[in-house]
């Protein structure tokens, strides 16, 4: 009986199967979006097997893409397309996605432009069209600027209105910088990554609000009102408050509405119940004109909070 050899990469020794397991091992990395788990794994399949150079480097592409490894997915691709490595169209319209997210706008539409003229099958040429017309407006308006040094709350809340009726794409970036910025009033950050969310922004952006710090990715953000947070809230109010007084729990629901959109896309420090009984405690005692109206511990620390958002996001 024959044993099986050993075969050795460079001064690496391979076992049989080694490159079978890299590869399977890193796409079940691939499917549980642990990226750059995934990117290790194919690296080092690549390293063993001489055989599937094409479907390793395609999955390899996808990970650096889905990972944001936008730098590594270009030189990739690049070197795909020339070497004619992988399936053409699907390789292109990776590269020139990761060239979009790195703003290279104008290698993305010389890129596509002699596609288009030398000619594209009939069911990719709508998709890489768009694209390139995207790019070239892009590279017409990226020395435009949104905002000025002197504007006002209200210059920034009516240009980012108007903006949300046009095309938000060409100021990208600044948007990302406006949702970022710890300095800047939390209803413009939101605002903004609304903004983000409808061109549908890929990348991470750290936001900070308030004591709040977390990334997100814009387009994978739901609406400011459909966290789920908030429509327990509102459910809450509507199941306690709304059947004992509709009047009130009307205006504590609009006063829900106003805190959302400011600490958007964060949740409140504080439970549901918490959070909509701190809301009628703060309502109530509008109506009484005082503080004789009652509240437990916690819900006077929730009151406090409420109280800071107030002073930090008065216009």
């Amino acid at each position: 009986m024959k044993k099986k050899r050993r075969k050795k990469s460079g001064n690496v020794v391979q076992f049989p199967g080694t490159s079978a397991r890299l590869q399977q091992q890193g796409q079940q990395a691939l499917e549980e979006k642990r990226f750059d788990e995934a990117i290790r794994l194919y690296t080092e399949a690549l390293r063993f097997d001489e055989g599937h150079q094409e479907e390793i480097k395609t999955a390899l592409l996808i990970a650096y893409h889905e990972s944001g490894s936008h730098d590594e997915g270009i030189e990739l691709s690049r070197a795909m397309l020339h070497a004619g490595e992988g399936h053409y169209f699907d390789v292109l319209d990776l590269h020139v996605l990761m060239l979009i997210q790195k703003r290279r706008y104008k290698e993305v539409a010389d890129t596509l432009s002699v596609l288009l003229e030398e000619g594209l099958p009939p069911d990719r040429y709508e998709h890489f069209a768009h694209l390139k017309a995207m790019a070239d407006r892009m590279s017409v308006k990226k020395e435009e600027t949104l905002f000025q040094t002197d504007d006002s709350f209200q210059d920034k809340m009516m240009k980012l209105a108007e903006l949300a009726k046009t095309d938000a794409a060409p100021f990208e970036k600044e948007l990302i910088d406006r949702a970022g910025d710890q300095i800047e009033h939390p209803f413009i950050q939101t605002m903004a990554l609304g903004l983000l969310r409808d061109i549908g922004t890929a990348e991470r952006v750290l936001v900070r609000k308030f004591h709040f710090e977390k990334e997100v990715i814009p387009v994978m953000e739901g609406e400011v009102f459909s966290h789920p947070f908030f429509r327990d809230v509102i459910q809450y109010l509507e199941e306690t408050a709304g059947q004992n007084d509709p009047a009130l729990c009307e205006q504590a629901v609009e006063l829900a509405r106003q805190y959302q959109f400011l600490l958007y896309p964060f949740d409140p420090p504080a439970s549901v119940e918490q959070w909509a009984e701190a809301l009628v405690l703060k309502i109530s005692r509008l109506y009484e004109m005082s503080s004789t109206v009652e509240g437990t511990s916690e819900g006077e620390a929730v009151l406090q909070f409420m109280k800071e958002l107030d002073e930090i996001s008065a216009f």
